[in-house]
Parts: structure tokens; sequence; C-alpha cells
């Protein structure tokens, strides 16, 4: 083996003296066989299912300790690998460097940066891999159609089965129930159950457009509910006639029939909904209107109330036993904490007279709830602060539960997972701390520890020079727009050329110390005086779009630091490879100056 690299290193030496030079081969040799490791450890990470209990364990590298693995491992080789490679200094030892070569030689920097400290892919990768095997989409897909099916026998919260949620049949989805605590128990046409009461309105619509002015001294707007936007309209809906009850609905008794809530939305789904929102902070709180609605019903609620209507309208014993006990099965499957059975659990809740909830479901084992009301009459609260709601509840709480959130937290993060893209969501970090990383290594082999040394301090000076003065005139100007910012992005915009223009124009004339300083500033900083340039154009288009806009907000103007976003990130890192490619020569003419 000793051999074997001993002719490896004279082959690179006498044929590629810049890759011998800065021990590329062996590095990306060690830093693939880690990346293999690592991708071993991710895929074996979830192989306990019940890590995948936790929420967003998506970010589980930074959780279990993978982070400081990864990060010492990483300190090590790049530590281990510029000792052996500061043992060869080509300008020191006056090896023949063309400003090729020394870009190549920041060009391997970056690679060797850039794999030593992008383990965190490869444990992502492995973890997508072990998801992606373990859980297939058909599987996982169908389990989630089976949890919501199930879902409403869980019966976990009282509030998802009155009558306020039902939604099918018709005129279920045409009309808006009306919930209130009961004044009055003869009250026209409305069903109470304990102390509520509950009102079905028909609703009447007014379509304003959007950028159209309107008053709320209108009298209508006493029974607004609710609004949603279509194209360039904003539909208000009110409530309009009150409607008696008792031709569709018996009952305000919680039931079955009533739920109309999804378990788990998938990542997957293609279904469309209508946007609702209650508009709260378009509208005068003086006036009387009815903020006790939360517009949370769309197309998906009908949908799934329909679903769970045609299931019990069959009331078919076997096919709920079914489906519980698929149900169940997943359950096992995922390791999700439940003391449940299928025969117990049918018992609760099959009432085919009517599916009334009489039965409730805890979410967690009964010896770890704090808060038991079993022993207060659900009739006399006078002496309580809880509603009749809660008693309610509590008087019908059985031993048996189920942990949804569990099961939740494992759909979401099979998905999250499946999903995500570790490359592109941190690409850019590790890209850029490769590249700055590789500058300040490449300037040091360049221009030495002593100019290093005075570039950190000069910068940090201009920094603090910066500061001051913008603070200075942020207080001369007090109140008079965005004067301080323009201020201090052209500041550094003005003292950035001047750092540029020193290498350039003027490294004959001056120290050649001084030089050095403005050459490493411009190596690592000219990507962000790119970006300087963008925002500054940014900033003044932004701000002639407001001033020229229709309206006062000008949340509809783009610009162009808006017009690629995020993207922008790969351009500037582009450009700042490029202009290092030329300004290398530059780099090898300053190295060739006198010291004096």
């Amino acid at each position: 083996m000793r051999k074997f690299i001993y002719n490896t290193n004279q082959y690179l030496l006498e044929r590629f003296p810049t890759i011998w030079n800065t021990r590329i081969v062996w590095m990306l040799l060690i830093a693939l066989t880690l990346h293999v490791i690592f991708f071993v450890f991710g895929f074996l990470t979830l192989s306990n299912v019940k890590l995948m209990h936790d929420y967003r364990i998506i970010d589980i590298f930074f959780e279990n300790g993978t982070v400081f693995l990864n990060t010492i491992i990483s300190i090590l080789l790049i530590v281990v690998w510029l000792i052996y490679m500061f043992k060869n200094n080509a300008f020191k030892n006056f090896y023949p460097m063309s400003g090729t070569k020394l870009f190549g030689q920041f060009v391997a920097y970056f690679v060797i940066i850039f794999s030593c400290t992008t383990f965190f892919l490869s444990y992502n990768y492995g973890i997508k891999s072990y998801i992606a095997t373990t859980y297939p989409l058909a599987q996982t897909n169908k389990h989630i159609e089976i949890s919501n099916d199930a879902a409403m026998f869980l019966s976990e919260s009282l509030t998802n089965f009155t009558l306020d949620k039902r939604r099918y049949p018709k005129p279920f989805y045409d009309l808006y129930c009306d919930v209130r605590t009961n004044q009055n128990k003869d009250s026209l046409y409305a069903l109470t159950f304990l102390n509520q009461e509950y009102r079905f309105y028909t609703l009447s619509t007014k379509k304003i457009p959007i950028e159209e002015t309107y008053t709320f001294e209108d009298s209508s707007f006493q029974n607004y509910v609710y609004y949603k936007t279509i194209d360039s309209l904003r539909i208000y809906y009110y409530k309009d006639s009150l409607v008696n009850p008792v031709t569709f609905v018996k009952s305000a008794k919680p039931t079955y029939y009533n739920a109309s809530f999804t378990f788990f939305k998938s990542k997957n789904d293609t279904l469309v909904e209508d946007a609702y929102s209650t508009g709260y902070d378009d509208y005068d709180y003086s006036y009387d209107y009815d903020y006790t609605y939360s517009p949370d019903f769309t197309i998906r609620h009908q949908l799934r109330n329909k679903r769970n209507y045609e299931l019990l309208e069959r009331q078919d014993k076997t096919e709920i036993s079914h489906l519980l006990e698929d149900f169940l099965t997943l359950s096992n499957l995922y390791k999700i904490d439940h003391n449940l059975t299928t025969e117990a659990w049918l018992a609760l809740v099959y009432h085919p007279e009517n599916f009334e909830v009489k039965n409730f479901i805890r979410t967690e084992p009964a010896d770890r709830f704090d808060t038991d009301y079993s022993n207060i009459d659900v009739y006399d609260i006078e002496n309580s602060d809880l509603s009749q709601l809660d008693l309610f509840h509590s008087k019908h709480l059985t031993d048996f539960y189920y942990d949804n959130d569990q099961l939740f937290n494992v759909f979401h993060n099979i998905e999250d997972i499946k999903q995500s893209n570790p490359f592109m969501e941190s690409i850019h970090f590790f890209m850029w701390f490769s590249f700055f990383l590789s500058c300040i290594i490449f300037m040091f082999r360049v221009t030495g520890l002593k100019a290093l040394l005075f570039t950190i301090i000069t910068t940090g000076v201009l920094m603090l020079f910066v500061t001051l003065l913008t603070v200075v005139t942020s207080y001369i100007f007090q109140g008079r727009g965005d004067i301080e910012t323009y201020f201090a992005m052209y500041l550094t915009f003005l003292l950035g050329s001047v750092i540029l223009a020193i290498p350039l124009f003027f490294r004959k004339a001056i120290k050649k110390l001084i030089v050095g300083i403005c050459l490493n500033i411009t190596m690592v900083g000219f990507g962000t005086y790119i970006l300087l340039i963008i925002g500054i154009i940014s900033m003044h288009q932004y701000d002639y779009c407001s001033d020229h806009s229709i309206d006062q907000y000008s949340d509809d103007c783009s610009s162009l630091i808006t017009s690629l976003g995020i993207n922008w990130s790969f351009v500037i890192f582009g450009i700042s490879l490029l202009f290092l490619y030329f300004y290398s020569k530059i780099i090898k003419s300053w190295k060739a100056l006198p010291e004096s």
C-alpha cells in the first residue's frame, strides 16, 4: 500500500504538479469513503419507526448529534490536509506557476473543502432512500385513505361532532350554522344541545371589486360572516333568512354524521379548495358583526362529510369492523400507542339508530391525564368554571386511548422526507462556506499570514467606519425615508470600488502590503460587491414603482433582485469564479513585485 501511494505521488508530481501539491486525489478518496459511511448511517437511522412519532424528524441530523460528528470529522480532515499541503508552497519554492494553474489551485481547495463538509447531504439522502424503499407511495396513500375514513370513529374531541360541523347532505352545505350560548331556550328555530343553540341561515352575497373602496356604515355589514376572493372580485357572505331545521335534522346531539374533518391532508392531494377569510382586519370592531364563525369549511369538508355519511347510511357492521381492523393493523405497523381492539372499538361507536357519539376516546393513557371531571354533575356547573361541553365530554370519556398525533407525524414525516431536496435546501450554504474558506486558504498561500491578518483588521475597521457614519446620517436625517440605507449602500459601493481599483490600476504605485490587503478583500468580497450593485438597482426600481403605483401599496412591484430570487446565489457564485479566473493574472503580477 505504501508503495502504491509513493508511486501515485511520483506520477502526479511529474505530470500534474498542481494536483499533487493540493493532495486532492487522496482527500477525495477519503471524503468519498466517509460519504458512503454517512449514507449508510442515514439509511439505518429511521429503522425504528417510533422515531417518526416526533414532528419534523427530517431535522434529526441536527438533533441526534450527527451534526457534531460531521463538524469534528470535517475539521480534522481539513486541518490534516492543510498540514500536509503547507509543506509545499509553490510560490515559496519558486515553482513555475501560470495564472491558470493558480486558479486551478483555488478550484482544488474549493472541491476538497466542499467534499469534506457536505456529509449532511449523504446522511439525508440515506434517509430519503430508506423512506422511499420502506414506505412506497401506493402503500402510504392507501394508509392515509384508511386513516381518513376511520378517524371519525376515534371520537376524541366533542367539537368535531357538533351540529355546526355538518356539511352533507343538502341543504347543510348551502346554509350557515350560527352557534350561540343560549339565553332563551324557547328561541325560534333553534336546536339545543346542553347550553348551545344552533340556528341555520341562508346566505346572501355581495360582489365587490378588490380595488374598490367601501364604507362600513352600511347596516347590511351587521350580518357579515366571511368572504372569499375569486379572480378580481371579493364575494362577501351575509346571514339572510332564518330556516326551520326540523325538515332536515331532528336533534342537535353530537353524531358521527356531523364529522367533516380530514385527519391528514396528503401533499399529493390535488383537490382545489376555496379560500375563505374572515377579513377581521378589514372591519371596525365597534359594529355588531358576527365574529363567532370560523370559516374553515371548504369543498374538502363537504366531500369528507359525504363519504362519512354514505358509510354510516349503509349501516354495514361488517364493513365498519373491517375499516377499524385495517386501521389498527396499520397503526400497529407504525407502532402507534393505543389500547384499542376491533371488537371493543366497534362496540363504542356502532349505534345505527343515529350513530350518536356516546363514548369518547382519550389521546393518552388514563393515568397520564391530570384532569378528571367524572364526579361533577354535567348539568350543575354553578360551582365550576368548566363549560357543559367539557363536562359532557368527561362524563362519556372511556379508558381507551389512541395517540393520533403520532400517526399524523408519521404521515407528515414520510411525505416531508420524500418531497425534500437536501441538495437544493443546503447547497447555498455549503457552496458559499466552501468558497469563503477556500479564499482564506488561497489568500494565505498567495499573500502570506501578515497580509491575511491585516486584511481581517482592515475589514473590521471599514465595517465599523460605515456603521458609525450610517448611524450619524440616520440621526441627522430622521424621518426622511430610506436615506440612511442608501447612504450605507453607496458608501460601501464607493469603498469597494476603490479597493477593487487599487490592485487593477495602482499596484505598482502603492506599497505592496496595502495592495495585498486590497487584493485579499477583492478576492473574498467580489460576490458581495456584485450583490450590492444588484441591491442598489433593485431599491431604485422598488421606490420608482411605489411612487408611480395606482394605490399606496407596492406589493406587486418587481425588481432586479426579485427576478431570480434565491437563484441569484448561483449567478453571483459563477461570476465570482469567473472573476477569480481572470484575477489570477493580477495576483501573479502582484506576487512578482519587489517587496520594497
